[in-house]
């Protein structure tokens, strides 16, 4: 992707822009005694043990400004790009009206207790809408933007993971994450050459098995330049299998008859998702989330060391045949700039928070992850929407089989390594 596109800056540097602003502004509320609390307030609280309608009636105004910033921030962005900005308020807003559906839904306990939190939701209302009806223009004008919300959100999520609490993990849960992808994506490869599948498609099918998910996934596919349905066929492969794991992972801990500390550190390296992984931790107890929170952490930091090296190999030897520039102009020309604001928004939070105590660490990471969690639910939302079934099963056949036999390989790995390392 270049640097500019058409008159103005390109998607990649808008999130970056988007990114950095929301964090900055959060913070610089905050310090000037005026925190954006109106961000973590426009979330739907669990139900019903919080009464869900007095609750949404009583902060509509904060879910109203909320979808107001939101259009505004990615609306100029959208217009620099070229869209029609018309199109895309319409489309927002319904998006925005289906999202809070998605969340509401996501908030009930019951379900939540199994895992069926917002991503899940979010996915499965977006392919049937998507699939069923047809989708006017206009909706499409917004839902076909989820490439400008998962880069701010993964911005955010650099926030929220400053490189104190990476720190203060040990070298135990970073050595754990580290042979957990590095592992992960040598059993994608092997298998995927024996089935003939491109090393492109098997780049982001090992991002989304071994490393975060839905992050790794759309951040190592735009640095390898894979096509946007395989990147699609692999969130939802994420999605659906990190939900089978929330039951599966706990009852394996149980019946080995391991600790919560082995048990979480695991699920760290297991699962695939963050929100799945906490609910799998969650359902052992304290200390298995407080050891799922090290590991997975651990693999979340690593997706722009994959993403620097997946790009560097790609463009020496799956994408030689490019011309113009050196080899290194053209990986800064692939490498996804977000990425780079992800750090910038780690080394930010860190040093801010090591500055101004635990209260702004809650307020900080509360108010960005809001902001996180709604653009996540618009991206899952616009990818079911662009997702058809008949596209599915033309990239999905083979990808089941090295997505299915990764996932395995990193439960086996991850056990041995969490009983070696954590025991």
């Amino acid at each position: 992707m270049s640097t500019l596109a058409h008159k103005g800056l390109s998607e990649d540097w808008w999130s970056v822009i988007l990114g950095l602003f929301l964090v900055v502004i959060v913070w610089l509320a905050y310090v000037l005694g005026r925190p954006l609390d109106f961000l973590q307030h426009a979330i739907p609280q669990p139900w019903p043990q919080n009464p869900l309608l007095s609750n949404l009636a009583s902060h509509w105004w904060e879910y109203l400004l909320l979808w107001a910033s939101l259009l505004v921030l990615t609306g100029i962005a959208v217009r620099s790009l070229g869209g029609d900005l018309g199109r895309y308020i319409a489309g927002f807003t319904l998006l925005f009206l289906l999202a809070l559906i998605v969340l509401v839904v996501g908030s009930q306990q019951a379900l939540k207790k199994y895992g069926l939190e917002y991503p899940f939701w979010a996915l499965v209302i977006g392919l049937v809408l998507g699939n069923v009806l047809q989708l006017p223009g206009w909706l499409r004008a917004a839902s076909g933007r989820t490439e400008l919300f998962i880069k701010t959100s993964i911005v955010l999520l650099g926030a929220n993971l400053p490189f104190s609490i990476v720190a203060k993990s040990g070298p135990k849960a970073f050595l754990e994450a580290l042979l957990i992808v590095a592992a992960g994506f040598l059993v994608t490869f092997l298998v995927g050459s024996r089935l003939g599948v491109d090393p492109i498609y098997l780049s982001v099918i090992g991002a989304g098995a071994s490393v975060c998910g839905v992050s790794a996934a759309i951040a190592v596919g735009n640095t390898v330049r894979a096509k946007s349905r395989q990147v699609g066929y692999v969130v939802s492969l994420v999605v659906l299998y990190g939900l089978v794991l929330i039951f599966v992972l706990p009852l394996l801990v149980r019946f080995l008859g391991l600790s919560q500390t082995v048990g979480g550190a695991w699920i760290g390296g297991s699962e695939l998702a963050d929100a799945s992984g906490a609910a799998a931790a969650a359902i052992l107890g304290e200390e298995a989330v407080k050891a799922f929170s090290l590991v997975k952490l651990s693999r979340d930091v690593l997706i722009s060391v994959v993403c620097l090296l997946l790009g560097g190999i790609a463009v020496t030897r799956w994408s030689a045949e490019e011309q113009g520039g050196s080899a290194f102009s053209r990986l800064w020309a692939r490498f996804p700039k977000f990425v780079l604001a992800f750090l910038v928004a780690s080394l930010l939070s860190t040093w801010w928070q090591g500055r101004y105590g635990q209260e702004f660490a809650a307020d900080f990471t509360g108010n960005l992850n809001a902001a996180r969690t709604w653009l996540f639910t618009l991206t899952f939302l616009g990818i079911g929407l662009g997702t058809r079934f008949q596209e599915m099963r033309e990239v999905g056949g083979p990808a089941i089989r090295i997505f299915t036999v990764t996932v395995l390989a990193n439960v086996l790995i991850g056990g041995l390594l969490a009983v070696w390392l954590f025991s």
